[in-house]
């Protein structure tokens, strides 16, 4: 195909919100989702291979379902709060990217974590074991 010199429309949508086929699991709403190797969404997981897709907006079960058989609306932006897993969370995170642990959990320390699935940055320390995570720019 080649360049267009015309103007065309992108149909862009806001994509703050985007709806994803899931893999054949319940995904809770307010966690961390990833993207499987297989191009489905799943629970958010230290699992090899996985990409950060979001956090998911509302709970689908699609356990008893085939892969791509339901669909999940995934939050691509904002901040959302999780677990820290690191010992007491200190004002000193802040601004520090964060890996997957699990589904509600992340950690600073890539150490912490075999494989590495950043999902944002620090913007907020809640509790010792809570922070606020801004996700914007991370998720696929």
């Amino acid at each position: 195909m080649t360049a267009t010199t015309a103007d065309r429309e992108t149909n862009r949508s806001e994509g703050r919100l985007k709806a994803m086929k899931m893999a054949a699991v319940k995904i809770p709403k307010g966690v961390l989702v990833c993207i499987n190797t297989s191009g489905y969404v799943t629970n958010g997981a230290d699992t090899a291979n996985y990409l950060f897709a979001g956090v998911s907006y509302e709970q689908v079960d699609n356990s008893a379902g085939s892969a791509g058989a339901r669909e999940i609306r995934i939050e691509k932006t904002g901040e959302h709060t999780f677990v820290y897993n690191g010992s007491d969370a200190s004002q000193a995170v802040v601004g520090k990217e964060v890996f997957i642990v699990d589904n509600q959990t992340v950690d600073d320390d890539p150490l912490a974590t075999t494989n590495d699935i950043k999902c944002g940055v620090i913007a907020e320390v809640l509790a010792p074991s809570q922070v606020r995570v801004r996700i914007d720019g991370y998720a696929r």
